[in-house]
């Protein structure tokens, strides 16, 4: 990053907080070293990256959040056979984990979205599977970054005898304790050179044979190891140089099986530390209020509700600035302290965070055009050192941007030739406008000499602007206006706090000609600017209510359509309830006097067919409600028409007022006009809403078993299952009796042979159980 430019900018403080955005350390270096982008065709790149990242946080606010380390040094260090210590393993093993969850998380957002996310997916799509390794690491380092008691079998047992020993030891010293209270100046255990101790008065301190490994500096307590534990140490001793031991070569077989993928997982790390990185810097862009702007190759600036971050937001004026190099390069004029500083490094800083790869504080409709460079002169650089005025070094620093300036770049310039007479800076300002006009430059430039004001009226290369000021108030309000140039005001300004109206006249006599009639017209430009602003701001909030009005109704219209849909629902499934219901007593009904009437099958059938048939009939109703092809106005004799009450088709016999004369079949019936609809088209529209559901009568093989069961309980089996068979409209079943001394088969067959409802049965063939099964074919 250009560390000049970034502090004329004043771009080091808008970033100088960005690390606590950033999700790891990795990420912060990489903003830190951000260089200024000069490809085209890279700059949209990164934007296309920036674009999926920042919609993924937004969608998955809480998914996201990639804690990675850096273990370029630790894989580094296992490549040249050093052993890497837990904390090393540990760092590597939570990568690897996140790699794989971001990477199954990610391809499952794909599938849901059916989105493809390409400039994220060239970098996931490029991480190492990492599954053995990380079983391997998770098995023997812990969720802390220790190895564990168990990482292999021999520690497993160090640890188990190590426990042993100390609860032997923790039990002789209380027992110690509980028996010679007297003799200690505590009754506690304490530590001296990693050995338990007990604290024990000078007078009995050789009571306990043992060790005495220290005394208190006043010399009332020796710290005394009992002989009982002296040998229980000495033998955990021996047991954690092994535990270490042990930890030691656990952790260089880990080394080796690290060295073995270090290719791989260096690889892993920098795709990954590139997603990782564009996360941060939308986390960033997200948190502050920074927007996504269009990226076009073409040196323009089209900023929406443009703001400098620095400046309290509840304070900051937005504003919209066009800027480009084909007749809308802009020259700011006015008094100091209104803005002109402000805005033009707005501007600079919109450019350069878009070309380090950032959204920028601006509405998400803005533009921002393809710059090589971003050349900035600001502020006041005079050196005592060198010897150098302001006005020098000003003028050193714009030789230098014209020696590098082409049409590709933006310049910024601040008080352009101030430091100097007024009348010599103004000509050389306007030589040098020229100079960067012919070389096609886009500039953004603040000035006060009023000789410029005049030349960009003339000019069909550069624009006034300025920034507006309240006379009222007689304080700026940092509003930028396009088209307007400035004015100092200092006459007027004097004027309303009171200087002597004769001394108003005097000066005002004595400015020239030209500038009463500029300040005049200057006048009228901005009262039609504030005018049309009004109107523009009417408008704009007329429009945002028109919107909310449409918004609100679209809500009610969709409110209304789903009620009216549940009403249907809630009715249809009522009625259905009720048929289900009427359906059930039938069918007891039905089983209790089957035998003793003459009620056919295929009666019953065409009952219960009615039944269903009037399930549909809301929805029947629905359909026809809403079909335009059905006009009961036109209705003649003559016409087909389709009765919703039988969901069938009639023709109209005669026509008395409101009631009608059909034929429905071999049925005459007088009906209302209400209770019909007029099929206009060929009979297949309306077969369309015609529903036709009936009972199955698809074949399809139905087996009872029987096997096992006498003559009279296989009776029975077999007539409850016909009767179920019989409402449910098969032609077809068979029993399964099998073979036996065939008398089952023969009561069976004398049975079905008398059931009025069988029209024949067989032997089962070949492929259908042969003799031990029967086939019965129903009516």
């Amino acid at each position: 990053m250009n560390k000049i430019t970034q502090k004329k900018l004043n771009l080091d403080l808008v970033l100088k907080d960005i690390e606590k955005y950033c999700f790891s350390e990795l990420s912060y270096e990489k903003i830190k070293n951000l260089e200024y982008i000069t490809n085209y065709d890279k700059l949209v790149e990164v934007h296309k990256e920036n674009e999926e990242g920042y919609d993924l946080l937004r969608k998955y606010p809480n998914e996201f959040k990639l804690k990675i380390f850096d273990y370029n040094a630790s894989v580094k260090k296992a490549k040249i056979d050093s052993v890497l210590s837990e904390k090393e393993l540990f760092y590597i093993l939570r990568n690897i984990i996140t790699y794989d969850r971001f990477s199954k998380r990610f391809e499952n957002i794909k599938l849901q979205e059916h989105f493809s996310y390409p400039s994220l997916t060239k970098y996931v799509v490029k991480l190492d599977d990492f599954s053995d390794l990380e079983r391997y690491l998770d098995r023997i380092i812990d969720e802390d970054g220790y190895i564990r008691p168990d990482a292999s079998l021999e520690l497993k047992n160090i640890k188990v005898n190590i426990s042993k020993l100390k609860n032997k030891s923790d039990q002789i010293l209380k027992n110690i304790l509980r028996s010679n209270v007297k003799k200690l100046t505590e009754a506690i255990v304490t530590k001296r050179n990693d050995r338990d101790v007990i604290l024990v008065k000078p007078e009995y301190k050789n009571d306990f044979g043992g060790i005495i490994h220290d005394e208190s500096a006043s010399g009332n307590t020796f710290y005394v190891e009992p002989k009982e534990n002296v040998e229980i140490n000495n033998e955990i001793g021996i047991l954690k140089r092994k535990e270490r031991e042990e930890i030691l070569r656990i952790l260089k077989e880990a080394s080796e099986v690290i060295k073995e993928k270090a290719d791989e997982l260096i690889n892993s790390l920098w795709n990954f530390s590139q997603i990782e990185f564009i996360f941060s810097k939308m986390n960033f862009c997200a948190r502050n209020g920074f927007n996504k702007q269009n990226i076009v190759n073409s040196q323009e600036l089209n900023l929406k509700k443009a703001y400098n971050p620095l400046i309290d937001k509840d304070v900051v004026v937005k504003n919209d600035v066009i800027l480009d190099n084909k007749g809308n390069s802009l020259i700011i004029t006015g008094p100091n302290t209104g803005g002109k500083t402000v805005i033009l490094k707005t501007v600079g800083l919109c450019v350069y965070l878009s070309h380090l790869g950032f959204y920028i504080p601006a509405l998400e409709e803005s533009t921002v055009g393809f710059f090589e460079d971003v050349f900035v002169d600001v502020g006041d650089e005079q050196s005592i050192e060198n010897n150098l005025s302001t006005f020098s070094s000003h003028m050193t620093n714009i030789i230098d941007i014209l020696n590098k300036t082409n049409d590709k770049s933006i310049i910024l310039l601040d008080e352009l030739c101030s430091g100097t007479d007024p009348s010599e800076g103004a000509v050389l300002s306007i030589a040098l406008l020229e100079k960067f006009k012919n070389l096609n430059a886009t500039m953004l430039c603040t000035t006060h000499y009023p000789e410029i004001k005049n030349y960009c009226f003339e000019s069909e290369y550069y624009k006034n602007s300025s920034m507006e000021f309240d006379f009222e108030k007689l304080k700026p309000t940092y509003r930028f206006i396009i088209g307007l140039p400035g004015k100092s005001n200092a006459i007027n300004i004097s004027a309303k706090l009171g200087l002597e109206q004769s001394i108003i006249d005097e000066a005002s006599s004595l400015l020239e000609v030209n500038t009463k009639e500029n300040n005049l017209f200057i006048d009228k430009l901005s009262e039609s600017i504030r005018e049309y602003d009004y109107k523009l701001e009417y408008i704009n909030k007329s429009l945002a209510e028109i919107d909310e009005v449409k918004e609100t109704l679209e809500t009610n219209l969709q409110k209304y359509e789903e009620y009216k849909e549940s009403l249907y629902n809630d009715l249809s499934l009522e009625l259905n309830k009720e048929i289900e219901e009427k359906k059930e007593e039938m069918l007891e009904i039905y089983k209790e006097f089957k035998d003793n009437t003459s009620l056919k099958q295929h009666e019953l059938n065409d009952l219960l067919h009615s039944m269903d048939k009037s399930k549909n009939k809301i929805k029947l109703q629905r359909k026809l409600e809403s079909q335009p092809k059905f006009n009961n106005s036109e209705i003649q004799v003559g016409d087909d028409v389709l009765v919703l009450s039988y969901n069938q088709r009639a023709t109209v016999l005669e026509i008395s007022g409101n009631t009608l004369q059909i034929k429905m079949g071999a049925m005459k019936l007088n009906i209302k006009k209400k209770e019909v609809r007029k099929i206009e088209s060929e009979p297949e529209i309306a077969k369309r809403y015609v529903s036709t559901s009936s009972v199955s009568s698809k074949k399809v093989g139905i087996d009872i078993n029987v096997i096992g069961l006498n003559t009279e309980e296989a009776i029975r089996e077999i007539e409850n299952y016909m009767d179920k068979v019989i409402l449910q409209g098969y032609d077809t079943f068979t029993i399964i009796h099998g073979l036996g001394s065939g008398i089952l088969r023969k009561n069976i067959g004398e049975y079905l042979k008398n059931n009025r409802y069988v029209a024949s049965y067989r032997t089962g063939g070949q492929n259908e159980g042969g003799m031990g099964a029967t086939v019965v074919e129903m009516k």
